[in-house]
């Protein structure tokens, strides 16, 4: 058998591969700039009001993190990190959402969830009987967790063909069509985005709490306070969550 091996040129056969790498980059960062556009220009005003207070408040609260805590123990020092990854996980689904990626921002909503849910374990039971154990969200958010986090596990797997609907679908020019490589500003964006502020919303009310427990006094937790009880208002008003007629809201994110 003749070898080709002289006939390969390597160093050619890279640089090409490295074109289209750089050349997808480019036109994906593109595509997601312009799904950010079309998402800020659909999305309802009590929505976007909704979305940068919620951030604002996340980032100031998070900063009181950064202040010397005296005691801790190995709970709060776990407690402590799991907070930090769900702060820095809840600004990179902001931006999957915003740029198209849906599938991807559902799929990390569902770590968040799991997140928060080990959260509230630590502060109810011994730290070894949770160690390498799933966190039981059912337990956390009853019937809520029970219609939401199997649809964000179906999302996460791809265990059915439907959630390839999350895709944008692309009609070519011989009128074939598909689910696009690129992003694309998709029309279940605001319920993606819904479902992340839920969640989201629960460890806000979590984590205010866990500040005043661990940092006493030099948390001022007032106008934190003040400000998520508005957020609840805007919250119900747009349909991001919906709460029970009869309940306060202090029992429903209990």
């Amino acid at each position: 058998m003749k070898d080709n091996k002289d006939s390969f040129d390597h160093k050619k056969n890279v640089e090409e591969l490295l074109s289209s790498a750089c050349n997808f980059q480019l036109y994906s960062e593109q595509a997601r700039n312009k799904a950010r556009e079309v998402y800020r220009k659909k999305e309802p005003e009590k929505h976007n009001s909704f979305r940068i207070s919620l951030d604002g408040l996340i980032v100031r609260t998070s900063k009181q993190m950064l202040n010397k805590l005296e005691n801790t123990t190995d709970k709060i020092s776990y407690q402590i990190s799991l907070s930090a990854s769900f702060i820095r996980t809840h600004f990179i689904i902001n931006d999957m959402i915003l740029n198209g990626d849906l599938i991807e921002a559902l799929t990390l909503t569902r770590k968040q969830f799991e997140a928060l849910t080990r959260l509230h374990e630590i502060d109810q039971k011994p730290l070894l009987k949770l160690l390498k154990k799933t966190p039981n969200v059912i337990n956390l958010f009853g019937e809520g967790g029970k219609k939401l986090y199997p649809t964000l596990s179906e999302i996460a797997h791809f265990a059915t063909p439907k959630v390839g609907e999350l895709l944008t679908i692309k009609t070519f020019d011989d009128d074939r069509s598909g689910p696009s490589l690129l992003p694309a500003y998709n029309i279940d964006a605001l319920a993606c985005y819904d479902r992340h502020a839920y969640v989201s919303l629960y460890f806000v009310f979590w984590f205010m709490d866990f500040l005043k427990k661990v940092y006493g006094d030099a948390y001022k937790s007032e106008i934190d306070e003040k400000t998520f009880y508005i957020m609840i208002k805007i919250a119900e008003e747009s349909g991001i969550i919906q709460l029970p007629p009869t309940h306060a809201v202090e029992t429903s994110f209990a």
